[in-house]
């Protein structure tokens, strides 16, 4: 019989599942279920309205995805002659919400089509600080800016800065903002640790998660204190109230309930390993085991990881947390907030003026920006969504430099990947010192399909470029960390990976230092020379 795990992996727009066959590492099917109701940005699912910067989602999406992919994977195994023996998860983060105390999330309270089924007299349905709050959400904002002013020890790991994007910043926000739910709320759990909490009937945290993003450090034993909280604001303290202490990753949260079992047609009691943040998971996925390489998951954003044996900490490096990602090391995180989601922005902006399918506009634009020879001739900083390394700055915007009456849509579509590359090598300067040499880097996610953009990384970056033979790197990671639960050997990683060298780093030179000169003018960040 073959032995396969289930790797979840929530995204912004969809969740995935890949089926891992935990022998020979290969993914033996991968399916995928995009959320009924996507990211709300706009207005809730009454019709409330949303004020600019949020971005919400709905609970009750995550538990449709799951069981529908639990479902189609259990079916998978069983029609291969096998059966699913764990199952690992990887989500967003800093995806939040706010629940009761046995996980119930305030949102599904008092819903317009259930009545009160819980007994609760709130009615929370049409409030949008009891839905979930998506990574992304930067309303929140003002406060991360205001613990950032106030230097708390417990920045020390994470540059110095906390982020609009992560746990503290978005509960202080509920606890000025919406007293009444801030009261309400029991539990303020990461989207992926509820999910688990769901699948095994029982509360387990983890230290990807809570230390990435709420602070957690065994240096300080645990999350920040709460006399640092009440000096940031009065009544914060209550946070710690609502939170609970992590799990190492690579570990079993449990087993699966009776309820998901009929549900799923998975084995009752098979084994859910501790959640883990999605990009974290493309580490193990693209089969990194030791220092020495960066690993970027280019989707919509660009998270990158990387391992080393020691932290130290660094002004732009966000987040260092021991074993968050792998055990035995220390994972490095650094991030750009934004990449497919820019190239996305241009398509919809010219779909809107010509009226033509987003998805011809993008096959055009890629092949139209593959024939440009050399460097677009335009300097973007990539910050439409913020800058994340180094400045860990959610309120930034974008910038374009060099604009004529001849630029063409694929000229500013080359310009902004070029911006993007840009930063991913701004990221690479600011780890190295940090980490150490970094000898490889290993690409994953949508973007990583097209050759000319990994070409052009490669170029900008001047080192190889590997690419990872799934886009699915999340997803086969999230799997993996279900075999190492149950205790076995990590599966090998997959074959037929890509690899693109440097063809033309002296003429992407120019252009770097361009885009430093322009970096350094808006931001009054100094930069290391030009190498």
């Amino acid at each position: 019989m073959k032995w396969f795990t289930v790797g979840l992996d929530f995204g912004t727009e969809s969740a995935r599942a890949l089926l891992l066959d935990v022998k020979t590492g290969e993914e033996a099917s991968v399916s995928m279920y995009s959320y009924p109701h996507g990211v709300l940005d706009r207005a809730l699912p009454s019709g409330h309205a949303l004020p600019p910067l949020w971005a919400l989602q709905h609970p009750g999406d995550y538990l449709e995805a799951t069981r529908e992919l639990l479902s189609r994977m259990s079916a998978e195994a069983k029609r291969m002659g096998g059966e699913v023996i764990g199952i690992g998860l990887a989500f967003t983060a800093s995806t939040v919400l706010p629940t009761r105390a046995d996980g119930t999330p305030l949102a599904l309270l008092d819903t317009p089509t259930t009545g009160r089924p819980f007994g609760r007299p709130e009615a929370f349905a049409d409030h949008p600080h009891a839905y979930v709050k998506l990574w992304k959400h930067h309303a929140s904002e003002p406060y991360a800016k205001a613990i950032n002013e106030a230097q708390p020890y417990f920045l020390k790991y994470y540059g110095g800065k906390t982020s609009a994007e992560w746990s503290l910043a978005k509960a202080w926000q509920l606890l000025e903002e919406a007293p009444e739910v801030w009261v309400a709320t029991e539990r303020w759990i990461e989207a992926g640790d509820w999910v688990v909490w769901q699948l095994i009937g029982e509360e387990v945290r983890s230290v990807c998660q809570a230390g990435y993003k709420a602070h957690w450090q065994p240096e300080w034993g645990g999350y920040p204190s709460g006399e640092s909280l009440e000096r940031l604001k009065p009544g914060l303290s209550a946070w710690l109230a609502k939170l609970a202490e992590p799990r190492p990753v690579g570990s079993t949260a449990g087993g699966l309930t009776r309820g998901w079992a009929e549900a799923t047609g998975i084995k009752e009691g098979t084994a859910v390993a501790v959640a883990v943040i999605d990009a974290h998971a493309a580490l193990p996925g693209v089969g990194v085991r030791e220092p020495g390489t960066l690993v970027m998951v280019l989707g919509t954003s660009t998270p990158h990881m990387a391992l080393s044996h020691q932290a130290v900490p660094t002004p732009g490096i966000p987040g260092i947390v021991p074993e968050g990602i792998l055990p035995g090391y220390f994972g490095y995180e650094c991030g750009q907030p934004a990449t497919g989601d820019i190239l996305a922005w241009w398509v919809r902006t010219l779909a809107w003026a010509g009226g033509v399918p987003e998805a011809k506009l993008y096959e055009r634009l890629n092949y139209e920006a593959a024939q440009l020879e050399g460097p677009s001739g335009i300097t973007a900083l990539d910050w439409w969504n913020g800058c994340r390394t180094p400045l860990m700055d959610a309120g930034l915007k974008g910038v374009m430099s060099g604009l004529g009456l001849n630029t063409t849509p694929a000229q500013f579509y080359k310009a902004l990947l070029e911006a993007t590359a840009y930063g991913t090598r701004l990221v690479v300067e600011t780890l190295e010192p940090a980490v150490g040499s970094i000898h490889e880097v290993r690409a994953t996610g949508g973007l990583s399909r097209l050759p000319f953009i990994m070409q052009l990384y490669a170029d900008i970056l001047g080192r190889e470029v590997t690419v990872s033979p799934t886009p699915h790197a999340t997803a086969q990671g999230a799997a993996v960390y279900g075999a190492i639960a149950l205790g076995l050997e990590m599966p090998p990683p997959p074959s037929g990976w890509q690899m693109f060298k440097p063809q033309a780093s002296a003429v992407y030179q120019e252009g770097y230092e361009a885009y430093q000169r322009l970096f350094a003018h808006f931001s009054q960040y100094k930069l290391a020379g030009p190498r």
